[in-house]
């Protein structure tokens, strides 16, 4: 079906709730399709900026061609920090954040004929993890590619094109010699010398 690229950077994040009771928050973000796992990709981890963390990592994604056919499809970006102690006592790296980004409202600038965009920028709230309160922005910059349409399979030619139409050729067969009924003697026997012919087509 018919896409584009989104080419998404994100670039920084600020005022983050810290989350980290023993240590600096080390922030790292996955970015996916809303929904679908697979399309999961992560940046590197700001071991500094602590709440305040800049990644400037970009990735790709495909989408729908237009805002109507994006219908409410969204960008998840999940904000998660590095604990300290992960490794060694089990924990899991920790939850800080989430933004939900409509796709339609990326592509409300898209070009009706399907040509690409500039770079544009835009921020969102963070949502703190299993909130509804905002605490937090997510800056990111991003733009489209063109419309890419399917490849359509090779129709199959015309036969009369590629074959002329079949007409057996013509050939011609000639014969000069002597054959014997092989009646023997008599009025019927005897022998017999002539041509033969043979014309097709």
């Amino acid at each position: 079906m018919a896409h584009r690229v989104l080419e998404l950077t994100l670039v920084s994040a600020s005022n983050l709730p810290d989350v980290n009771l023993f240590s600096g928050m080390q922030v790292y973000a996955v970015a996916s399709v809303y929904g679908d796992p697979r399309t999961r990709q992560r940046t590197l981890t700001d071991r500094d900026g602590e709440t305040d963390p800049a990644w400037n990592h970009t990735v790709w994604f495909a989408v729908s061609p237009t805002a109507a056919a994006a219908g409410r499809a969204y960008l998840h970006v999940l904000l998660r920090t590095e604990r300290y102690f992960a490794g060694s006592f089990g924990f899991d790296d920790r939850d800080v954040g989430e933004v939900f980004i409509p796709v339609a409202d990326l592509l409300a600038g898209a070009c009706a004929a399907g040509g690409g965009t500039p770079w544009r920028c835009a921020s969102y709230p963070v949502r703190k993890a299993q909130s509804s309160r905002h605490r937090g922005t997510l800056s990111i910059a991003y733009r489209l590619g063109a419309v890419v349409a399917p490849l359509l399979p090779p129709s199959e030619p015309d036969c009369q094109e590629v074959m002329p139409p079949c007409r057996p050729a013509r050939r011609n067969f000639n014969w000069n010699g002597r054959f014997t009924l092989g009646l023997g003697s008599g009025l019927l026997g005897g022998s017999f010398a002539g041509t033969a012919a043979y014309r097709s087509g």
